[in-house]
């Protein structure tokens, strides 16, 4: 008898750019932790994992290495891969270089514009309103 094995792959979402309603699709992250994360992103974007961890009240290294396993990214690196190229420095206060890909700016809703009229109508062309209209 074999085991079945299911193993799912995860989409890659960078952290300094996913919206409150991506990062509660992730396991373990409910509406309030997906709040704190976008609002300490606010504030500047993420550095590496060392700084979500510091910024972000209640993760921590498993938590963070979930989320990772779940295809978080930020700076394009998952957990560990911050410290095995070198990382684990302290974040530079301005963050990373922002790897979001920029939507397209919305154009500009196209105005009606009413045509002139040709001509300015004359009074002759009114309509006469009874009780409201002067006497001819």
């Amino acid at each position: 008898m074999g085991l079945l094995v299911a193993c799912s792959a995860h989409a890659q979402m960078e952290l300094n750019c996913a919206q409150l309603d991506e990062l509660q699709r992730l396991r373990g992250v409910g509406p309030a932790l997906a709040a704190r994360i976008v609002q300490a992103r606010t504030q500047r974007p993420f550095a590496d994992w060392d700084d979500f961890e510091r910024r972000v009240a209640g993760v921590g290294p498993r938590t963070a290495e979930a989320l990772s396993l779940q295809g978080l990214r930020i700076g394009g690196r998952s957990y560990g891969m911050h410290r095995a190229a070198g990382g684990g420095s302290p974040a530079s206060p301005e963050g990373p270089p922002s790897t979001c890909p920029r939507s397209p700016e919305p154009a500009a809703p196209a105005r009606a514009v009413a045509p002139r009229p040709s001509r300015v109508p004359a009074p002759q062309d009114y309509p006469v309103l009874p009780g409201l209209s002067a006497p001819r």
